[in-house]
Formats: C-alpha cells, sequence, structure tokens
C-alpha cells in the first residue's frame, strides 16, 4: 500500500473512530447539551419552588452544563392544565404539576382529590415512594410523561369570612373557590358546600369583592398570596393531601444519557425528602404569621365528622373512574 492510500485508510478510519466515541456517552441517549423548560403553579418562596431551583442548579453544575433547566413558576406560562398540553405538544420539555390537575390527561389522577385518603401524613408520604406513587408514575407513562420525582405540596385549610370551621355543617351554604377538578366539586357538595372552580390568580380578587365566601390551600399559599388580607379565620380542616409530580417529556428524557439521567433522579430524591423537612419546620411559623396578620385560627376541626360524611364520594369515584385495582394499592398504602 503506497504511503498516500495509507494517509487516506488512517484519515477514513480516524472518523469512524471518532464517530463511535460521539455516540458512546455513557448512557442511552445524545452527548448534546439540553434544556428542558419547566413551568409550574407554585407560588415563588415556597419550599417546593426553592427546591426545584436549587435542583436546577445542582443538575446544571454537575452535568457540567449537558442538562440544564429554564423554571417559570407562579404559572407563568399558563394553567398546570395547559402546561400538562405544551409538553404533549412538545414546546415545554418539563413540567411540576399537582398530581390531582393530572385529570386532565387521564381521569384516575383525580384520586389525589379524595377527602381524607391518608391516616397521617407519615402514610402520605411513604404512599408516595411506593407502589402508589409507581402505580400514579405508570399511568402518566401512558402519556408519554416520564415521572422524575414527587415534591410535597401538603394538606389543604378552608379560610373564609363567615366564622371557624368546626363541623361538616358548619360549610352548608358557603361559596367556596375550588381548583377545577370534579372530584373536588363532588366533595364539597358532600357538605352542603357551594364550590366554584376558579383559576387561582382570580382567587385574591374575588375574595376581596365577596363574589366567594372561601377558599382552601396549603398554609404557604394562603400566607404569601396575603389572603388574610381579606380572610379573616382559618380552620385548620387538612381535608386534601396534595404532591406535585415533575415530569419529563418522555421523547426529551429518553434524550439525556444514563449518566445524567442518574444525576437529575438523584436531586430529586433529595429534594423530594428536603421539601418534608422544610414543610414541618415552617408550618408553625405559617401559622403564627397568619395570626400576626390578624387571621383566627382554630384546630379543633372535628375530623372524623367530615371524613364520615364525604365518604361517599369514595364509593362513586371507585366504581366510575378508579377501579378495584387501583382502590386496593391506595388502600393498601392508606393505613386506614
Amino acid at each position: 500500500m503506497s504511503n498516500k492510500w495509507k494517509v487516506s485508510f488512517f484519515a477514513v478510519l480516524l472518523v469512524f473512530v471518532l464517530a463511535a466515541c460521539s455516540d458512546t456517552d455513557g448512557g442511552g441517549g445524545s452527548a448534546d447539551s439540553v434544556t428542558l423548560q419547566l413551568g409550574h403553579a407554585l407560588t415563588e418562596g415556597t419550599p417546593a419552588s426553592d427546591l426545584l431551583e436549587e435542583m436546577a442548579t445542582e443538575v446544571e453544575e454537575q452535568t457540567e452544563g449537558r442538562v440544564t433547566f429554564d423554571i417559570y413558576p407562579n404559572s407563568q406560562l399558563g394553567s398546570e392544565t395547559e402546561m400538562l398540553e405544551q409538553v404533549q405538544l412538545g414546546s415545554m420539555e418539563a413540567a411540576a404539576i399537582m398530581v390531582g390537575s393530572m385529570q386532565a390527561l387521564d381521569t384516575r389522577m383525580a384520586i389525589e382529590d379524595l377527602p381524607y385518603m391518608w391516616k397521617d401524613i407519615e402514610h402520605a408520604r411513604e404512599a408516595y415512594k411506593g407502589a402508589f406513587g409507581d402505580y400514579l408514575a405508570d399511568i402518566m407513562a401512558e402519556q408519554d410523561m416520564t415521572k422524575i420525582g414527587y415534591l410535597e405540596w401538603g394538606y389543604r385549610h378552608i379560610t373564609n369570612n363567615r366564622g371557624p370551621i368546626v363541623e361538616p355543617e358548619d360549610l352548608e351554604g358557603l361559596n367556596i373557590r375550588v381548583a377545577e377538578t370534579k372530584l373536588r366539586v363532588d366533595a364539597f357538595e358532600q357538605l352542603g358546600a357551594l364550590p366554584t372552580v376558579m383559576a387561582f390568580s382570580e382567587v385574591y380578587g374575588a375574595l376581596q369583592q365577596g363574589a366567594i365566601d372561601a377558599q382552601e390551600n396549603p398554609l404557604a399559599n394562603t400566607l404569601l398570596p396575603k389572603f388574610y388580607e381579606v380572610q379573616d379565620y382559618l380552620s385548620l380542616t387538612g381535608h386534601f393531601y396534595n404532591t406535585i409530580m415533575l415530569i419529563v417529556s418522555t421523547d426529551v428524557w429518553d434524550s439525556i444519557s444514563e449518566e445524567d439521567q442518574e444525576i437529575i433522579l438523584a436531586e430529586t430524591e433529595r429534594i423530594q425528602d428536603e421539601v418534608t423537612v422544610m414543610n414541618d419546620e415552617q408550618e408553625e411559623t405559617y401559622i403564627q404569621e397568619l395570626i400576626d396578620n390578624g387571621m383566627q385560627v382554630n384546630d379543633d376541626v372535628n375530623t372524623d365528622a367530615f371524613r364520615e360524611a364525604m365518604m361517599p364520594v369514595y364509593d362513586k369515584w371507585e366504581k366510575e373512574v378508579f377501579g378495584e385495582e387501583m382502590m386496593d394499592i391506595y388502600r393498601e398504602a392508606s393505613g386506614w
């Protein structure tokens, strides 16, 4: 072989070697960098929102810039339903969405809106780490969305301007804002309340104008939007427990190397644990700040009576939506 042909042969060989190296990046995806636009409806300054920002910083640093998150909080990219649609259409790569809101894609995700579904917070937290959380993730996988973690949003409590809520009958005739979920509407109607579906961004104005009497949210989402300016009473009803699912478009997730996927999963697992600690630490602080800002707070709620009064929704939704298999997985984890 002449020197000329030797040079050509080795040049071609080098091209093949370099091409092969570019395809072996330590995982199943591309070595190219990827930016994930992630939207959520969480209020800035809450533990869950702050930890998402922290996770994004850590992932970018640990992947040396191969994976970055561009986060848009506080519904800047639309409602939770609209953000899910954007992920489906490919115009957004990731989102952090309340599990119950995902019923817009599959009605079974409404299961999180069952009232008083966990015996205590420990059972709730463990359920999302186990078979119950896996079942929900499998449902979203059918929508081409990969679950990468959960973040606790917490128990929801009722505020209103009529008086303390102690017994179920205290809600009779009360016009209360609820998120756009049919099960929540059904649950409150069981108590004789008048649930009104309304976007969160409209709640403060509606309370201020008297268009609605009450609202229900986790403590952080009552304090930070300053609902104490337009609400007099907070009753620690704890009627719903909410969790945020972090999802990434499956096509996008599959394009990320296994090495970088592991970094992302490790970071989401870390903040999943940290948010529960922060929520526990801040609960009393939130309550005290609401008291300091003029709210009257009561914790003598007859939760047993509330749960019993709202139980008819369990049978109805098991028969019509969830099915026995899903409910059995829930019941196994519930602690009841």
